[in-house]
Formats: C-alpha cells, sequence, structure tokens
C-alpha cells in the first residue's frame, strides 16, 4: 500500500523538530508523527539518510527529508499554499537571521537548562531511554536502544563542557541570558500576533524549535519563567503548536518592535557569529576547491555576552550565516538601506558585508568547500 501522508520521525521534547511539525501544522498538510525509537531511527531513518538524527520527513513520494531549514524550504516549494517565507525581501532577511539565531547560537544557553541541573539532566537521561526503547518488545533490541541512549546523552554532555557550561560563571550566564531571550520576545508578541504580523511565518517557525521543544517542555526553571512572568510568549508557543487552526489572512511587516526584538535576542551573540565566519574563512585558506570539509575546523574563543567560551569553528554554522548572507545580498538598494537600519545594532551586519571568495554546500553528510567562481560578497565596513 503506498504512503497517503507525511511521515515525521520526531519528538516532542527535540529542539529541532517543533519547526517542523508547526510547519506541517501551519499549511495543514495530513502527516503521521513515528515514534523516534531503535526500529524508526536505526532501521528507516539510518537506511534513509546515513545518519540516526531526527527530524526526518518521509515524503508520499518517496523523497526523504533532513534538517530543519531544508525541510521547511522543501515543503514551501512542495506547497506554495499557506506561505510561510515573507515576499518582502527585508522581513524574509530578519526571518532567517531569527531561524539562524535559533538553531545555532541560543542552544549555547538554553542547553544548561536540560544538561546541568541535577533533576532536570536525570530527566533528560530517562526520557532519552524511554524514546529510544518506546514501543519495543524484543529484549536484546531493548537493551542496545538503551545502551545508544547512554552514548547520546554522553554526546551531548561532553559538548555541555565544551562551551563552558561545567564553569559557574557560563551558567548564571546562560540564565540570565535565557530569561532576557524569553522577556524580549514576550515584549514583542504584546504588540504583534506573530513576529512579523498578522499571521505565522518562517520567523515564528523558527523561533519555535529552542522555545517549544527545549524550554517549555522541560521540568526546568526557565519553563517556569516563561509561564509565570511570559504569558503572550506562552499563548503563542500554543498557537503555533496547534498552528493548523490558524488563519492565513493578514499581513506581514515592519512592526515597530521588530528592531528592538532583534537588536535584544542578537547582540549577545555577535562574537560567537562574527568569530566563527572569520575562523572558518581563514581555515579554508588551506583547503582546495571542491575538498570535503571536517565537522569542525578548529575551536575558537568568544564571548556569549560578556563571558567567555570556546566553540568549534563549524562549516555548519558558516554555512547557516552564508544563507544569511545571502538572503541580505540578494536585497534591491532600497531594502539593504532598510535591512541596515533594522540590523544596524545586531551585530550581524559584519556577517553580510564581509568580503568571502568561497561558498560552501552540503554534500550528503557533510560540507565542501567550493572557490572557483564563488561569488564574494561585496565589504561594505
Amino acid at each position: 500500500m503506498s504512503q497517503q501522508d507525511y511521515e515525521l520521525v520526531a519528538t516532542q521534547f527535540s529542539y529541532y523538530s517543533a519547526k517542523v511539525r508547526a510547519c506541517l501544522q501551519y499549511k495543514r498538510l495530513p502527516y503521521v508523527e513515528l515514534p523516534s525509537n531503535f526500529d524508526t531511527m536505526f532501521n528507516r531513518v539510518l537506511a534513509a539518510t546515513g545518519e540516526a538524527k531526527f527530524p526526518v520527513v518521509f515524503c508520499p513520494d518517496g523523497e526523504v527529508l533532513k534538517d530543519s531549514c531544508d525541510i521547511v524550504e522543501a515543503l514551501e516549494r512542495r506547497h506554495p499554499e499557506r506561505p510561510v517565507v515573507p515576499e518582502d525581501g527585508v522581513l524574509h532577511l530578519a526571518a532567517v537571521l531569527l531561524e539562524t539565531l535559533s538553531d545555532e547560537f541560543f542552544a549555547a544557553p538554553f542547553i544548561y537548562y536540560r544538561w546541568v541541573p541535577e533533576d532536570t539532566r536525570q530527566w533528560a537521561l530517562d526520557f532519552f531511554r524511554l524514546m529510544l526503547t518506546r514501543g519495543i518488545d524484543d529484549p536484546e533490541e531493548k537493551a542496545k536502544a538503551g545502551e545508544i541512549s547512554q552514548m547520546v546523552a554522553g554526546g551531548i554532555q561532553d559538548r555541555v563542557r565544551k562551551i563552558g557550561q561545567d564553569r559557574v560563571e557560563m551558567q548564571e550566564e546562560s540564565q540570565r541570558l535565557t530569561e532576557m531571550i524569553c522577556a524580549a520576545v514576550d515584549r514583542h508578541l504584546a504588540m504583534v500576533d506573530f513576529v512579523l504580523g498578522d499571521r505565522p511565518s518562517l520567523a515564528d517557525l523558527a523561533l519555535m524549535n529552542g522555545f517549544f521543544g527545549h524550554l517549555y517542555m522541560d521540568p526546568c526553571d526557565a519553563s517556569q519563567f516563561i509561564r509565570r512572568h511570559c504569558t503572550h510568549l506562552s499563548l503563542w508557543m500554543m498557537r503555533m503548536h496547534a498552528a493548523a487552526g490558524e488563519s492565513d489572512r493578514g499581513e506581514l511587516f515592519e512592526s515597530d518592535s521588530l528592531r528592538e526584538l532583534l537588536t535584544a535576542v542578537a547582540r549577545p551573540f555577535e562574537s560567537v557569529a562574527n568569530g566563527m565566519l572569520n575562523a572558518v574563512d581563514a581555515a579554508l585558506v588551506d583547503y582546495e576547491d571542491g575538498a570535503e570539509l571536517p565537522p569542525s575546523l578548529g575551536r575558537i574563543d568568544v564571548t556569549l555576552n560578556e563571558t567567555s567560551m570556546s566553540v568549534a569553528a563549524s562549516p555548519y554554522g558558516a554555512w547557516k550565516l552564508q544563507r544569511l548572507r545571502d538572503v541580505y545580498h540578494g536585497l534591491a538598494e532600497g531594502e539593504r538601506k532598510r535591512a541596515g537600519t533594522l540590523l544596524a545594532d545586531t551585530g550581524f551586519l559584519p556577517v553580510c558585508h564581509k568580503p568571502l571568495a568561497w561558498r560552501l554546500e552540503k554534500t550528503g553528510l557533510g560540507m565542501r568547500v567550493v572557490k572557483s567562481g564563488a561569488r564574494a560578497a561585496a565589504g561594505e565596513g
């Protein structure tokens, strides 16, 4: 029997699944959410994608989609009705900036709440074990799934140490910064129904990732902070989680509070973003055109707000910044002036202005550098 609906492999508690689920919901696409257990992950997802990672979407026509940003782009192409990508170029840029922040940078402070306090860390360990063993009756498979859940959790905890979450000052910064980001989004949503106006867009899908899947659903202090102090943010999450019920009527527009929002949530990550792009740019001098790149090109020292931390010079992170640059450099002259005003205090304009003589392309499971014929963006200071 042929597959009639989309199949989403995800979990309610996944950092990167909420965006995809909200997209399927808002576009009113029929889908079934499969349990991300051992059987699904290793007999279907790994076989189809080469990686045991979610979210993954199995399409009715046989295409398999992975990586949340690529999944949303593919669903937009397949189903342009009830669009999520703004037609206005500057609003599109704002949406991609928020997507980049939510996917790549908010995780650094947000990860504290799940993996540092002992009670939530133990909850997360138990959850990973439950997730992978759910619906599995075979004792051998169940034992193997339990072992793998420990390996996955161990890998995440290793990442926690690498970004300095074992230091008190980083933990305190993470709590301050998370509450500030939540409060900034809440203030903005007190002025508008959705991030870019009257209806959902890519900006809303993007912010659902960290907020819903990692903060709101966890039994942590950040969840309590949102529920008690950020009522507009809480209501917005409930609406986006059931976005099939939202109208696609209304306008997207540059509200009075949008610049304040972008500045508040982007500025603390200025050092991380610019440091990562500069480090990747310097490292790629030693790579030939077409070379496959490792997941990390070394580590760099940056600051999160005013707290020192170490991060990987990640080609994937640079690729996400490249997507932002592409939208910026695709703007008409008048739009670019508007964009300059909107992003003036975010710290991300240097990312858009930096001249580069390379591009990054996804290739299967990795990333490769393209130098011949690469469009180098003109620097603007």
